[in-house]
């Protein structure tokens, strides 16, 4: 869906809803859609997705020069994939104009088949045809990926994204995000971007243990890569709890680099208090640590929470890496969700809520559905989490 929307500086921004496979073909075009074909002989962009595929959560930012020679496709702040600037002058209007992401195929003559509408964002909702876009043969309403928000805005940006649930489904961010009250907008003379350039957006990844973490076990603190399926691990509210599930996540350093927002979060000796961890901690962005205490409780109204490590990035005491050579994320799944000891610290087992079935690869899903066939009918199926857990804003309170 689309998030970001500037005419000032020819940008626009996507969110990934669902993981998009290497290979795939995008057009983006700010052509008018008559309801059976597009009218008229505006810019045309070809995207090739790059290689490792999309994973869900990511943001794609599409930046259009303001000459007919180029246009680059980002990934994570990184330009990724293969585009191809078919047609146009680069440039969208501020007053009266849309932008579409689709698939199709595109003849000699240039002119573009759509056969799967992904989404548009347009600044007029009133005008006709030519100034509103219409959605009538497209699959697309104002719920499922249609952002049309009346105005001629200049400067259009999702503005929730701090606020999620965290880690959040797929539905969920379908409707924070055709919310349009929950957009920032601008219009006038000048550059109406607050960022000056860009967006400035972050969405829920991946959650879980990094190659090297300690956890606690009967039989001494053992490498969670080294764990097996009927392992007995030390939990806190339940004793020892047999490990029903294992999977692995391998990130390789160009899909670091392209997706910066995936890199380990390092938590230092003792940033969590003394002997918490008892040594450096590496965890997924997304990977949530128990916190507690008074600070915790008058924010959040519990004594204990689980925060995302992301959300507890201090800049000195807890960062998330600059450059990581690769990644191994390691989940570990019990019969229900679990608070463990890694590196001498509490955090969270593996929770298999929505959002993290959907940044799964098919095969780990399916062999999760074999074991837990519940949480194919519905990730809810599988219980509560073990705390409460804060939204970002809570956590950048605590920190």
């Amino acid at each position: 869906m689309f998030v970001g929307w500037d005419t000032d500086n020819n940008d626009a921004a996507m969110l990934a809803t669902t993981d998009i496979a290497e290979g795939e073909i995008i057009y983006f075009t700010d052509d008018e859609w008559n309801g059976t074909e597009f009218i008229g002989n505006e810019q045309l962009i070809e995207w090739e997705v790059p290689a490792g595929g999309i994973p869900a959560g990511t943001v794609i930012t599409v930046d259009m020069f303001r000459n007919p020679n180029g246009a680059e496709v980002t990934v994570g702040g990184t330009g990724s994939g293969i585009t191809d600037y078919i047609r146009g002058g680069g440039q969208l209007a501020g007053a009266n104009e849309m932008f579409w992401a689709v698939q199709g195929t595109v003849d000699g003559s240039n002119d573009l088949t759509p056969t799967n509408f992904i989404g548009v964002i347009g600044n007029e909702a009133d005008g006709p045809d030519t100034q509103t876009p219409n959605l009538t043969g497209t699959g697309l309403t104002t719920s499922n990926g249609a952002i049309i928000i009346d105005g001629d805005n200049d400067y259009m940006e999702f503005n929730a994204d701090g606020g999620l649930p965290d880690p959040a489904t797929q539905q969920e961010l379908i409707d924070a995000i055709s919310n349009t009250s929950d957009w920032d907008l601008g219009n006038g003379g000048g550059n109406n971007n607050p960022n000056g350039t860009g967006f400035d957006l972050t969405f829920p990844d991946v959650v879980c243990f990094v190659a090297g973490t300690k956890i606690a076990t009967p039989l001494g603190a053992c490498n969670v890569e080294d764990l097996r399926v009927g392992d007995l691990v030390i939990t806190k509210d339940n004793g020892l709890q047999a490990i029903r599930w294992i999977g692995h996540k391998h990130i390789s350093g160009a899909r670091l680099y392209a997706y910066p927002h995936l890199r380990p979060i390092l938590i230092r000796k003792d940033a969590l208090g003394l002997g918490y961890p008892n040594q450096d901690l590496y965890v997924s962005p997304q990977h949530r640590m128990l916190v507690n205490g008074p600070r915790v409780r008058l924010i959040t109204g519990h004594g204990e929470a689980l925060v995302a490590a992301k959300d507890l990035v201090n800049g000195t005491s807890i960062i998330q890496m600059p450059d990581t050579q690769r990644a191994e994320y390691i989940h570990i799944l019990f019969d229900r969700h679990e608070l463990v000891t890694a590196n001498g610290t509490l955090s969270e087992s593996f929770y298999p809520g929505g959002f993290a079935m959907d940044t799964m690869e098919d095969k780990a899903r399916t062999e999760l559905f074999e074991i837990f066939p519940e949480l194919a009918v519905s990730p809810d199926n599988f219980g509560q989490s073990a705390r409460p857990l804060t939204r970002t804003v809570e956590a950048r309170m605590l920190v």
